[in-house]
């Protein structure tokens, strides 16, 4: 929809100023109930389960990191806030070299109904040019519409494992270093940037501020705010937050096209009466925003 308003040879008056905004209501809460479907990547043993419930607050008993033995997806829907998320827990392509056809065609036919990939990879592994061969042929064509975040997990148990910082709750000097170089050698081999890699300690909740930071960055401006919704609340920090909402208003300022010249102070009041019914703690923040926009 390039433009909310319906027939654009009709005058622009009050009755069609109504119509327009009562669409832009519409949409806002379709932005803020939608539900969005994100994919866990990643091979048996990752901590896939660990990262989610440490993302989403949930105890998801069912992704399993126990067995290799599922050929269908694992289908979760968490009820949050909102309409909740839901979680695809997708089989890696190294856990069984016989199943590497299968998987790929399981990868394209899941890819067209996501909204997010989270590509988890453990911190000690090495071995991932399957990975990167599945990456380049299917998910790097489509990333404008499902992008995809590089998790490295268990970053506590990365050389020297011992080294980790239990006071600070934080890798050791030594820990960070090599962290870096994994970061580094997944952005070289993967060919993507650094700021779409974040390393996790789930069981330590260390840096899942920072993995959220950088979904809301990469995530389509319409579908921010549902991810924030349903993250844990620690999680979530002020800018991420702020993000969310601005993604909501640049949306609605996009569809609302040529006419938003024509809405755009009644249409901001309405967008700034939900952010400060859906997130009051940062309706200031946003406030100041707008005010450096205008």
């Amino acid at each position: 929809m390039t433009s909310m308003l319906e027939n654009k040879n009709k005058p622009f008056n009050e009755i069609n100023k109504k119509i327009i905004l009562e669409k832009i209501k519409n949409e806002i809460s379709k932005i803020r109930n939608y539900t969005p479907k994100v994919a866990i990547f990643g091979d048996t043993g990752v901590g896939k389960s660990s990262l989610c419930n440490a993302l989403f607050g949930k105890n998801i008993a069912e992704i399993s990191d126990v067995e290799a033995c599922t050929r269908a997806p694992q289908e979760i829907l968490l009820s949050g806030e909102g309409n909740g998320i839901t979680l695809l827990d997708v089989p890696g392509v190294g856990e069984d070299p016989q199943r590497h056809a299968e998987y790929r065609e399981l990868y394209k036919s899941l890819l067209p109904g996501l909204d997010l990939v989270i590509w988890a990879i453990k911190a000690d592994d090495r071995k991932y040019a399957t990975s990167i061969e599945i990456y380049q042929e299917i998910l790097k064509p489509n990333l404008e519409k499902c992008p995809v975040i590089f998790v490295i997990t268990q970053a506590d148990k990365i050389e020297p494992h011992r080294k980790w910082d239990v006071q600070k709750n934080e890798p050791g000097e030594e820990q960070v270093v090599n962290l870096t170089k994994k970061i580094n050698d997944i952005s070289s081999r993967f060919n993507v940037s650094t700021n779409k890699i974040v390393a996790v300690s789930a069981n330590d909740s260390w840096n899942l501020v920072e993995l959220v930071n950088k979904v809301v960055d990469i995530l389509p401006n319409e579908k921010k705010y549902s991810f924030t919704r349903e993250a844990k609340e620690e999680t979530v920090s002020e800018e991420a937050a702020k993000n969310a909402e601005i993604g909501i208003f640049e949306e609605i300022k996009k569809k609302a096209g040529e006419t938003w010249d024509y809405i755009k102070y009644e249409a901001t009041d309405i967008i700034v009466d939900k952010v400060k019914e859906y997130t009051p703690k940062i309706a200031h923040t946003f406030i100041r925003w707008l005010s450096s926009f205008w």
